[in-house]
């Protein structure tokens, strides 16, 4: 563990805060990192800017602080940090969503290189964004989903042992309900031999059986 991520330990920083500061904040910021580039003061005075595009006016003053604690580490690191990394289980979901509804940042975990399969089920057909990413901020996976359905499967590539998370926002509301995540044998099914989520179709909904003598 680096001093920095042992500093941001310290710090108490929250899931709530990450989650919404790699959501919302870390898109506009990353390409930014430097390992010259820290600030040590100012998060007085960026209160107001946090509070817009955090969409959160009720703040308090530690989480502005915390904000301020993950975009330092940000640009130094060229890294994402989460306090919880690899804690994600499919019961908690909830946990990685942001107070909206309208986006998740969830750590994978490491996973070790080869191709996998991230299948999901959300409880509303809406569009939205998903990307895959390293602890590194290296691009996985970059899509839009247009597709009014709630059943999707998609793939990506680790090159080498990592960090993965998932970010995915939304423009509307959205309930993940279901997260999956497979190595892929390249044949549809996973190294255990079991068949993941396949997708609906576009519509989401089955097609009606056609009545008899019709």
């Amino acid at each position: 563990m680096s001093g920095s991520a042992e500093t941001m330990q310290n710090r108490d920083i929250t899931t709530k805060i990450s989650v919404v500061f790699n959501t919302l904040c870390a898109k506009c910021h990353e390409g930014e990192c430097s390992g010259r580039l820290s600030f040590e003061t100012g998060s007085h005075t960026a209160a107001r800017h946090i509070r817009h595009y955090a969409g959160d006016t009720n703040l308090t003053g530690k989480e502005v602080r915390e904000f301020f604690s993950l975009l330092n580490y940000m640009k130094e690191e060229c890294a994402v940090y989460m306090p919880d990394d690899g804690e994600w289980k499919p019961e908690n979901l909830s946990r990685f969503a942001l107070p909206s509804n309208r986006g998740y940042f969830i750590p994978l975990g490491t996973l070790k290189s080869g191709r996998y399969h991230l299948a999901m089920v959300l409880q509303e057909a809406t569009p939205f964004r998903i990307e895959v990413m390293t602890e590194k901020i290296e691009t996985l996976l970059d899509h839009s989903i247009t597709t009014l359905q709630k059943n999707h499967v998609l793939n990506f590539t680790v090159d080498e042992s990592t960090a993965v998370f998932v970010r995915i926002r939304s423009r509307e509301v959205l309930h993940l309900i279901a997260l999956e995540i497979k190595p892929d044998n390249m044949d549809g099914k996973t190294k255990s031999g079991n068949e993941i989520l396949k997708p609906e179709g576009k519509s989401g909904a089955r097609r009606p059986r056609k009545k008899r003598g019709s």
